[in-house]
């Protein structure tokens, strides 16, 4: 009868985040400056976002998804909410608009120009004089 032996194996590794960094990890301020409250049609005011994405170690084949996060204006599922009735500012991506909170595939080689422009709800007859802001979170990261 053979007779033999047994010994457990180790295993060990670190699982690591290689993160995508937007800007320098720096936060991003759209000025709109004075907007006319009779003025706001979707297309005036626009602005570009200018943003810098870099990725740690990215490997061309992984899914690369960039998303708006933030609270949508209850009138348009791609604007932001403002502190102002009736006003939000809509997130365009190459031209379209970019759902808040709705993941865009996007690639790494080329991602998309992003711009915010200010509306209006269609529900409010006019809008109030006053400052006005809103926030968001440009996350993107592969899967």
């Amino acid at each position: 009868m053979a007779t033999g032996d047994s010994r457990d194996i180790a295993f060990h590794g670190t699982l690591k985040i290689h993160p995508c960094h937007i800007n320098n990890d720096r936060d991003l301020s759209i000025h709109f400056d004075n907007v006319g409250i009779h003025k706001v049609d979707g297309q005036r005011y626009k602005q570009t976002i200018g943003y810098q994405l870099v990725c740690d170690d990215i490997d061309p084949s992984w899914r690369l998804t960039m998303i708006v996060k933030g609270s949508a204006a209850s009138f348009d599922a791609s604007a932001l909410s403002t502190n102002a009735t009736g006003l939000g500012i809509q997130i365009r991506q190459n031209g379209q608009p970019f759902e808040i909170n709705k993941a865009l595939d996007i690639t790494y080689q080329n991602p998309p120009t992003l711009e915010a422009v200010p509306v209006k709800d269609p529900n409010v007859s006019e809008l109030s004089e006053g400052a006005f802001s809103a926030t968001a979170t440009l996350l993107a990261e592969y899967l």
